[in-house]
């Protein structure tokens, strides 16, 4: 193994025994070189070896401190009671109970064809004009961060088909959620199936975010069916280091669930 590395795996290891803590300082470049009998450039190829995988944040004249993550939770599963998986009004509790912070977002409405992967989880045929998606694009903010964007996709015949589906034209949050609304309009939800994956960010999705290296992108796609008829498809993109996902089986209590989003998966 190179002696760069070397180093990086006795940080690794000491970091994730818990002798430095979130926050605190790593040693310093001098202090690496006298322990390791090294040359100062393999312990800054260390150091970005570290930085690499997220394990580091090191910045000109200030040294290395091991990264602190305090990642928010995103329910993946229905709650029994609630209209919809990821209403805002819950989000902003969420948030506000784990980051300290009141998050804001800013929704947007586009019309366009399905074409493609879209079309055919959709069931919808692009040269007809029935073939059109509304997408509901929310993005949200913890101050000038974006820390998720969610994408919903809903047949145009839905939305333009009834007066109360004009409610998902309009780029304003739905207090009642859009399962409910969904229902109203005939098409109430009876089956969904989800797919949650990792990819690492393009150049765009890393300026977006403002994703560091080594840090991947989670992406949580689910689609919702009334009967057989696809009503729904949401794509939700979010930075893996700031997000984990609560998946729940069973009746759950508002206190098991509270319970469940105070946990953090990197804490030892």
């Amino acid at each position: 193994m190179a002696r760069h590395l070397e180093i990086a795996h006795d940080l690794m290891e000491e970091i994730d025994e818990g002798r430095y803590a979130p926050g605190t300082a790593l040693p310093t470049e001098d202090q690496l070189m006298s322990t390791y009998g090294t040359s100062r450039n393999t312990v800054r190829r260390a150091l970005r070896e570290l930085s690499s995988r997220g394990r580091i944040d090191t910045r000109q004249g200030s040294g290395s401190t091991v990264r602190e993550y305090r990642p928010t939770v995103h329910l993946a599963s229905s709650v029994k009671g609630e209209p919809d998986d990821e209403r805002y009004t819950r989000y902003v509790e969420r948030i506000k109970h784990e980051q300290g912070v009141e998050p804001t977002q800013r929704l947007r409405v586009i019309v366009e064809a399905a074409t493609g992967r879209l079309a055919r989880l959709m069931e919808l045929d692009p040269s007809h004009t029935a073939g059109f998606v509304v997408i509901r694009r929310c993005d949200r903010y913890i101050g000038p961060r974006l820390w998720q964007r969610q994408l919903s996709y809903y047949p145009d015949f839905i939305a333009k088909g009834e007066s109360k589906g004009a409610a998902l034209m309009q780029p304003e949050d739905i207090p009642r959620g859009t399962r409910e609304l969904l229902a109203e309009l005939g098409y109430p939800q009876t089956k969904s199936w989800d797919v949650v994956g990792a990819k690492m960010p393009s150049l765009k999705d890393s300026a977006l975010f403002g994703i560091g290296p080594g840090t991947p992108l989670l992406v949580h796609d689910r689609m919702a069916y009334s009967g057989n008829t696809p009503i729904r498809f949401t794509k939700t993109l979010m930075p893996a280091d700031r997000h984990q996902l609560l998946y729940f089986e069973g009746d759950m209590t508002p206190e098991s669930l509270r319970k469940a989003t105070d946990v953090n998966i990197y804490d030892h």
